[in-house]
C-alpha cells in the first residue's frame, strides 16, 4: 500500500509515496518521467501536476491519501479530478485511470456502520470492495486491506496481532495488510469465504502484488535484438507465442524479437489491448542522457558567485581560460581556490606588476601554514596558468620558482583473498556487478561512471573507456566471470543508456554512491584497511604484476601516458621479491632444516 501526501520541498509543491521497499513497485514507479527520491521524506516523489498524477494513477497500484487537513485533502483530490468530500482520516483507493468519485470515497465517518475502504477491484460484477459477516464478526476486503470489526475476545486478538494487524482507534476495526498469507490465515481461522468469494479476493492481491506487465529492454550480448519479459499474475504469453520471429531463452527467462520498430509497435498495442502494463526501457532516439555533473557555465556562476565582488574582474577571466581549455571541473576547484588566495595577499592593485621575487617571497609564506606539498604544487601551477594563458605576461619566468619534492608514497594493496572477500561482501547484484567491474578492468571512478551500454563489446570481450583521464580511449579485456554476471545485471536493472544508472535513469550513478559501495563492502570484508575505488584499480594492476604480465602492457590497461607512473606498482609486487632470499635465511638454511635457529632457547637453571 502506498501512502500519498502532499508536501513542500526543494522550494515546490510535490506529491510523496512512502511504501515498505518493494522491488516490483520501484520499477513500476521508475516508469514516471519525473520520479525523485528524497531522503529527507525517506520516500519518492513526483511533482503537483496532472500528467505526473494521471501516470502513477495508470500504474493501478494500491494506495491511501494520507492528510490532517481539509485544505490538503480537497487538494490532492483535485489533482486526481476525483469529488470526494474530505474527512481528517486515511482515505484510500487505487491507482486506476477510470476512478469514479464514489471509488476515492475514503472511509465515510468514524461511526459508519457500513465501512467501505474503496479499491477498484478487478471482479466481474463491478463490486468496489468485497464484505462477509459471519458468526457475529464482519470482514471488509478493499484497498489492498482486510476490515475487520469483531466483539473484543482475547483469543482473537492474540490471533489478529500474530499475523500484524493493528487496531484503528477512529474506525473501531482491525486492520490487516491484504496479503496471500494472511487471507488463508483468515479464512483457517474464521471460514469467513466461499470458494468464489476467496479466489476473487486471491485474484485481486496477486493481481495487485504482482501486476501483469512486459519490459522491453536491450542487452550487450544480442545488439540486433530486443529483449521482452512478460510478468505477471495472469499473464498472457500466446501474444508473443503468435511472433514468428521471437525466440525464448530459458536460462534468462526472457523472449527476444528483432530490433525492429514495426514489430515492437505491433507487439506492444496488442499487450496493452490486453491490459498489461508496458515499461519500456529502450533507449529513445533524441534523448538526453547527461553525465551527472555541471556545464562549464553553471560551474562559472557557481564559483563567481562565491567570490567577492572587487575580484570578479580578475577571477572571471580566469574561468574563462580555463572553460576554453577545456580543463575538468576538477582541475577549475583546484586551481580557483589557491588561485584566489593568491590574488588576496598581493592585492588587487599590484597583481599585474609583480616579478618573479614576488612569487616566490609568496610561496615561502605560503610553505610556513600548514599546508600539503600538492597544495604548494597546485598553487604554482593555479598561478602559472594565469600570467601565461589569461594575461601572457612573458617576461615572469615561473619556472625558476622551486617545487616542493614529491612523495612517493607507496600505493594501499589488498591481498587477492582480501579482495575475494571483498567481491562476496554484497548480496546486492547491483553493488557486486559494480565492485566486479573495478576489479576485473582497473578502470577509474569517473571512467566506470562514464560506461554505456554500447561500451561493452561483447563478442570481442572488450571495454571500450571513452574519454578517459586526458580525455583519452582505452580498451580493456571484458571478464569472462563479469560477463555472466553482467548478464544477471542486465535482466534485473535493465539499463537503458549508462551501465550503471541513477535513480531517474537519465543520468549516471553518482561518485558518492560507489564510494560507499565500496567502503561498505570493505567494512563488511573486515577489511581494516582504507579502501577507495582507486584502491581496487591499485590491486588490479599489482596483481597483474604478481601473475608476470608485462609492465608495458599494464601501462596501457591503465591508460598511463607515461610508464613512470605505472613503475610505482613494481615497489609493490611480490613477483620478484618473493624469489629473493634473505640473507639470513640463507645463512640459517642448514639450522632450520633440523629446526634449530642457532640461539639456545632453553630457560637457564636457577
Amino acid at each position: 500500500m502506498i501512502k500519498v501526501s502532499k508536501i513542500e520541498h526543494r522550494g515546490n509543491t510535490q506529491i510523496l509515496l512512502q511504501f515498505e521497499y518493494n522491488n516490483e513497485v520501484v520499477k513500476m514507479l521508475k516508469t514516471i518521467e519525473k520520479l525523485q527520491f528524497t531522503k529527507t521524506h525517506k520516500g519518492w516523489y513526483i511533482p503537483y501536476e496532472g500528467k505526473s498524477w494521471k501516470t502513477f494513477l495508470a500504474l493501478n497500484l494500491p494506495f491511501e491519501i494520507h492528510t490532517n487537513t481539509s485544505e490538503n485533502s480537497e487538494a490532492l483530490a483535485n489533482i486526481n479530478q476525483v469529488n470526494y468530500k474530505p474527512t481528517e482520516i486515511t482515505h484510500t483507493g487505487t491507482a486506476s485511470p477510470s476512478l469514479k468519485s464514489s471509488d476515492n470515497a475514503g472511509i465515510t465517518s468514524e461511526n459508519s456502520t457500513d465501512v467501505k475502504l474503496t479499491l477498484a477491484l478487478h471482479g466481474d460484477n463491478g463490486e468496489r470492495y468485497i464484505h462477509q459477516s459471519k458468526g457475529g464478526r464482519e470482514v471488509w476486503y478493499s484497498g489492498g486491506r482486510f476490515v475487520i470489526k469483531i466483539s473484543f475476545n482475547d483469543e482473537d486478538v492474540k490471533f489478529l496481532k500474530s499475523i500484524k494487524g493493528w487496531w484503528n482507534q477512529n474506525l473501531k476495526r482491525w486492520i490487516i495488510k491484504g496479503t496471500l498469507d494472511n487471507l488463508l490465515a483468515l479464512q483457517s481461522y474464521y471460514d469467513f469465504w466461499d470458494t468464489k468469494s476467496y479466489n476473487k479476493i486471491e485474484d485481486i492481491i496477486l493481481t495487485v502484488s504482482k501486476p501483469y506487465a512486459i519490459t522491453l529492454y536491450k542487452v550487450p550480448e544480442e545488439r540486433n535484438s530486443v529483449m521482452v519479459q512478460v510478468i505477471g499474475h495472469n499473464a498472457n504469453l500466446d501474444i508473443i507465442k503468435h511472433l514468428s520471429e521471437r525466440e525464448y531463452h530459458k536460462e534468462n527467462k526472457r523472449w527476444s524479437i528483432p530490433n525492429d520498430a514495426a514489430v515492437i509497435e505491433r507487439l506492444v498495442e496488442m499487450y496493452r489491448k490486453d491490459g498489461a502494463m508496458i515499461l519500456n526501457r529502450l533507449p529513445l532516439l533524441g534523448e538526453d542522457y547527461q553525465k551527472m555533473r555541471p556545464s562549464y557555465g553553471d560551474w562559472k556562476r557557481h564559483w563567481l558567485e562565491k567570490t567577492d565582488m572587487d575580484l570578479r574582474d580578475i577571477v572571471e577571466p580566469y574561468l574563462d581560460a580555463l572553460s576554453a581549455k577545456r580543463y575538468s571541473l576538477r582541475t577549475f576547484d583546484a586551481y580557483i581556490g589557491p588561485f584566489i588566495r593568491f590574488v588576496k595577499h598581493i592585492g588587487i592593485n599590484k597583481i599585474h606588476q609583480i616579478n618573479s621575487t614576488d612569487i616566490r617571497s609568496y610561496m615561502a609564506n605560503l610553505g610556513s601554514e600548514k599546508v600539503s606539498d600538492t597544495y604548494l604544487n597546485t598553487a604554482i601551477n593555479s598561478i602559472k596558468f594565469y600570467y601565461q594563458q589569461v594575461v601572457f605576461n612573458k617576461d615572469l619566468v615561473i619556472e625558476e620558482i622551486k617545487r616542493p619534492k614529491k612523495a612517493k608514497p607507496l600505493p594501499v594493496i589488498l591481498s587477492t583473498s582480501e579482495i575475494d572477500r571483498i567481491l562476496r561482501s554484497t548480496e546486492n547484484l547491483k553493488h557486486a556487478t559494480l565492485l566486479y567491474t573495478l576489479y576485473s578492468s582497473g578502470i577509474r571512478l569517473n571512467e566506470i561512471l562514464s560506461l554505456r551500454v554500447e561500451d561493452l563489446w561483447w563478442d570481442r570481450d572488450q571495454v571500450m573507456i571513452k574519454s578517459g583521464k586526458g580525455k583519452k580511449d582505452r580498451i580493456v579485456p571484458f571478464s569472462g566471470v563479469l560477463k555472466r554476471l553482467m548478464t544477471a545485471y542486465f535482466d534485473e536493472y535493465k539499463p537503458i543508456y549508462w551501465v550503471f544508472e541513477g535513480q531517474d535513469r537519465k543520468y549516471q550513478y553518482s561518485e558518492k554512491s560507489v564510494q560507499n559501495v565500496v567502503k561498505r563492502a570493505a567494512l563488511s570484508a573486515k577489511i581494516n584497511k582504507k579502501v577507495t575505488p582507486h584502491t581496487i584499480r591499485h590491486c588490479y594492476a599489482t596483481h597483474l604484476l604478481d601473475g608476470g604480465t608485462d609492465i608495458r602492457y599494464i601501462q596501457e590497461l591503465l591508460g598511463h601516458a607515461n610508464i613512470t607512473t605505472t613503475l610505482i606498482y613494481t615497489h609493490v609486487t611480490n613477483h620478484s621479491i618473493n624469489k629473493i632470499q634473505s640473507p639470513l635465511d640463507r645463512l640459517m638454511s642448514k639450522d632450520l632444516d633440523s629446526g634449530f635457529l642457532g640461539i639456545n632457547t632453553k630457560k637457564s637453571e636457577s
